[in-house]
C-alpha cells in the first residue's frame, strides 16, 4: 500500500490516509487536527477513500467509519463544522489561532 501523503497550502491541510491501518489513520487524523487548530489552519481534509467492503464484510472496521465516529464524538478540538463527502471528511476550525507560516509535514503528525 502507498504511504500516507500530506499537503499544506497554509489554509487547508489535506491528509491522504490511503495505505494506513484504521488505528494509524485515526491517530494521524487526531494529531493533524490538533496541529491544524494550533497553527491556524482553516480546514483539514481527511481523504479516506470509498469503502470496498462487501455486505458480508459490512461490520469490518474501515477508516471512513472510524473517522466519522471520532468526528461525531466531539473530541476534535477547535472544530466548528464537519463536511462529509463520499471519500473525504473535512473538518472546519475556529480561526482564533494565529496562522503559523511553517507548512505541516508528515513528520509533524508522526509525533
Amino acid at each position: 500500500p502507498a504511504p500516507m501523503r500530506l499537503t499544506d497550502d497554509l489554509s487547508t491541510v489535506t491528509l491522504d490516509l490511503h495505505g494506513a491501518s484504521v488505528d494509524a489513520a485515526v491517530r494521524a487524523a487526531r494529531r493533524a487536527a490538533s496541529i491544524c487548530a494550533a497553527r491556524g489552519r482553516h480546514r483539514l481534509a481527511l481523504v479516506h477513500g470509498t469503502s470496498t467492503t462487501t455486505a458480508t464484510e459490512a461490520q469490518r472496521p474501515t477508516i471512513k467509519r472510524a473517522l466519522h465516529a471520532w468526528a461525531d464524538g466531539g473530541s476534535a478540538h477547535g472544530v466548528t463544522a464537519t463536511m462529509r463527502g463520499e471519500s473525504v471528511l473535512t473538518l472546519v476550525f475556529d480561526l482564533t489561532a494565529r496562522r503559523d507560516p511553517r507548512r505541516l509535514t508528515l513528520r509533524d503528525i508522526a509525533g
